[in-house]
């Protein structure tokens, strides 16, 4: 008796919503170039991703949650970044955020970010109502941004 012929695999079709680095994003009236990506990675899945969305005069972010439905538009927060890794709570601009989510990562770079992002390290997102805060440590290296969450499907791809 002939083996069974294989059967062919639905061909999936891309995400439309994926994000990747070199697309545009459209918020409020405002466009977001994602130049680069840090990708934080736990047990092989992703975590966390954040990408540098460049504007002159601004360290602007765009954070995309795991399950990819929220995005948090962000921007560096020297106040947050000189407290160093938070506690229990974070305590910005007269609001208390809470943790969500922490732990020890892999920290993977991809299109242009600043050099030194790559190896083992640690995030944090920490959240009140829908301001957010997301917390980025490798070594000697902390990237601390503020932001708002926002619902994926309010935010246009270009």
């Amino acid at each position: 008796k002939p083996a069974p012929a294989p059967r062919a695999e639905p061909r999936r079709e891309a995400d439309p919503n994926a994000l990747k680095v070199g697309d545009v994003l459209l918020w409020m009236g405002e466009e977001f170039w994602l130049s680069g990506e840090l990708k934080m990675v736990r047990e092989g899945a992703s975590v966390l991703r954040v990408f540098p969305a460049p504007e002159k005069g601004r360290d602007r972010w765009v954070g995309l949650s795991a399950k990819g439905d929220t995005l948090h538009f962000l921007d560096r927060d020297a106040a947050l970044e000189a407290i160093g890794w938070p506690g229990t709570e974070v305590p910005s601009q007269g609001l208390v955020l809470r943790p969500v989510e922490q732990g020890a990562c892999a920290v993977a770079p991809s299109g242009e970010v600043e050099a030194g992002w790559e190896g083992v390290g640690r995030y944090a997102l920490y959240r009140a109502m829908e301001t957010v805060a997301v917390f980025v440590e490798m070594g000697p290296k902390r990237l601390a941004l503020r932001g708002k969450s926002v619902p994926r499907r309010l935010v246009e791809k270009l």
